[in-house]
């Protein structure tokens, strides 16, 4: 079966007509009745104008075990996407059975039929999924002796946001935020973390009694522009799926009750409810859900204007010029509650998928200076990674033309780089700590040498030979560990060195060894690959970030790790804790021609002429002597 290659959209019965008489005949063989329908559902928000219609079954199926009280046929309807048959029918069963207490959602009906989506054989019939694991799903989902380990989990841990229609959005919680279980409810203190109004998203930074008693109080965002709101505990929700008029009456129920005011409907248009749900592990825990009520706004000029959100009421007003169009114009009206979910931000929960032992990159301190093409994407995995503390280091300010291989972006122009970057930084991990120098080394009046030296690593990605002799003489000094990193014109090539070397040789004596190129490799670089900006004397070179600066930062974060990280009876400036070796050289070109990233590495030894070696030697030669006589 190969896929069909019209230019416009087809419905896939038309495109498969063999796949669709199959079907049918698999369904007549089983003694399945059926009637069907195709569709552009208004409730599919991301159908595209134009998209191929779906097929929607309304099957009457042979019960396959039945149990007193239960129907002879089951009444199942089936959709098939636009994508059939390549990605198995969703199959519903919209009244319940009686015990069927698993394998269904309790919200949609939708039946668990397959243990995971690529299950499913794209020559496989509808028939021939019902007659072999409906029996299967109701014995399961029937099954009064399941394991007490399986009953636990599922009773009542079922996550609210599973069984719950959402709206787009969300609430930026921490782990910890769990008032005691005797807290009825109380004040909660809000603010918008992006004020979209597609998908706004909010965060709690406080959280009260009705005595007004702190319970709980974030650290990840500040109280600037903060909403007081209730929030109200909703510990017995039904097991039925509810939808966010339901959900707000019951808050408001609630709410009327604890503070002996009938009005409590039609006070607050923003509530946060904690639910019973599930954590990591499926372990019964409690989540917030915010509960918005806004109305649509009228029609204006034949359009329908984006639905107040009274989430971003705090955001700045639009600039005038006319309201935006809503993306979903004409297809469904909004409703007039909006849940969102809550998700998890602590530092705990932002690592806890990552490898390695995150509690030693928090206790880090990292400086990079020159925050540009190769520095700031080393300092957004440094970041994403769970580095705790970050100093950046640049004073350049971000040109828009220089946005397709850097961070910033164009509502960034004229922004100092440092700062721009840094911004972007929050948005990833709110919980680092961040300091940025927006001057260029050299011309900070020495500002920044302590802060230098203290640090647990130092990245150079200013690409300035004049920063990399200065850190390397006065790192050398102390023994704080450095990384250079740079790439060639063109973005042909690109390399890591890493002091002190395990190899005892020093930034000078590099620059002697790549003088005869005969001990260390020379990434290759594009012989035209070379400008001069107007206005500037200070040569730049071409080169894009997918090419070897990609590959040079990505590489440059991963030794940062291996030393951030390095075994606990060492310490990060012990050079043998870098497994990559003392020069790293990435060769993307051959002979003019694009090749296999090539990655060579070499000890960086100490070259014979070198005058910082050389002078130490005949220090030791003296005082040698001077002992002897």
């Amino acid at each position: 079966m190969s896929a069909p290659t019209a230019s416009s959209p087809m419905a896939w019965w038309l495109a498969y007509p063999e796949v669709w008489a199959a079907e049918q005949a698999a369904l007549t063989a089983a003694g399945a009745t059926w009637s069907g329908e195709s569709t552009t559902s208004p409730a599919e928000s991301d159908d595209a104008p134009g998209a191929p219609p779906r097929m929607v079954l309304h099957v009457d199926w042979p019960h396959p075990s039945r149990q007193p009280g239960d129907p002879a046929t089951l009444r199942l309807e089936v959709t098939f996407s636009a994508a059939a048959p390549w990605f198995a029918p969703t199959v519903v069963l919209p009244e319940p059975l009686t015990g069927l207490d698993r394998h269904r959602n309790p919200a949609t009906g939708q039946l668990c039929l397959l243990a995971h989506p690529d299950d499913w054989q794209a020559g496989r019939t509808l028939a021939d999924l019902l007659t072999a694991q409906l029996p299967r799903l109701l014995a399961a989902g029937r099954d009064p002796g399941a394991g007490p380990a399986t009953l636990a989990l599922e009773a009542g841990a079922e996550p609210a946001w599973a069984v719950t229609r959402l709206s787009l959005g969300g609430l930026l919680v921490e782990t910890n935020c769990t008032p005691a279980a005797d807290v009825p409810g109380g004040w909660a203190e809000l603010v918008t973390v992006s004020s979209s109004r597609i998908a706004p998203v909010s965060a709690l930074i406080t959280v009260e009694d009705f005595n007004e008693r702190v319970l709980w109080a974030g650290d990840a965002f500040s109280g600037s522009g903060a909403r007081r709101i209730p929030w109200v505990r909703l510990p017995d929700l039904p097991d039925s799926g509810l939808d966010g008029p339901s959900l707000w009456a019951l808050a408001a129920s609630r709410l009327a009750e604890l503070l002996a005011d009938s009005s409590a409907d039609s006070g607050p248009d923003l509530v946060a409810v904690l639910v019973t749900g599930e954590g990591s592990n499926r372990q019964p825990r409690e989540e917030w859900l915010l509960l918005a009520r806004g109305v649509p706004r009228p029609r204006t000029g034949g359009t329908l204007s984006a639905p107040t959100d009274s989430v971003g009421a705090d955001a700045p007003p639009a600039q005038p010029g006319g309201e935006q169009l809503t993306l979903f114009d004409g297809v469904r009206p909004s409703p007039p509650v909006r849940v969102r979910r809550s998700y998890a931000i602590d530092r705990g929960a932002l690592t806890a998928r990552l490898p390695g032992d995150t509690t030693r990159l928090a206790d880090a301190s990292v400086t990079v200076v020159g925050v540009g093409a190769l520095g700031g994407p080393v300092a957004l995995e440094l970041a994403r990674a769970g580095v705790g503390r970050l100093h950046l280091q640049d004073g350049d300010l971000h040109d828009p033309a220089t946005g397709a291989r850097q961070l910033p972006t164009m509502r960034d122009a004229g922004m100092p780089k440092a700062l721009a970057v840094a911004l972007n930084l929050i948005d990833v991990n709110p919980h680092l700590h961040l300091t940025t120098g927006l001057r260029y080394l050299g011309d900070d009046e020495g500002s920044e040498l302590p802060g230098l030296i203290a640090s647990s690593l130092v990245i150079d990605c200013s690409a300035s030979s004049a920063v990399s002799r200065f850190l390397a003489a006065h790192l050398r000094e102390t023994g704080t560990p450095l990384l250079i990193a740079s790439a060639t014109a063109g973005a042909w090539g690109g390399a890591i060195t890493a002091l002190p070397a395990a190899g005892g040789g020093c930034w000078e004596c590099l620059q002697l060894h790549r003088a005869v190129r005969t001990t260390v490799p020379w990434p290759p670089a594009r012989p035209d690959g070379r400008l001069v900006p107007a206005g500037c004397s200070a040569e730049t070179f071409v080169g894009a970030w997918h090419d070897s600066l990609g590959h040079v930062a990505l590489q440059t974060a991963r030794t940062a790790m291996a030393l951030l990280t390095a075994p606990a009876d060492g310490t990060a400036a012990d050079p043998t804790a870098n497994p990559y070796g003392d020069l790293q050289v990435v060769s993307l070109y051959r002979r003019g021609r694009p090749v296999h990233p090539r990655w060579q590495t070499r000890q960086l030894t100490i070259h014979p002429d070198c005058p910082l070696h050389q002078t130490r030697s005949q220090q030791r030669r003296i005082a040698l002597t001077g002992r002897c006589q």
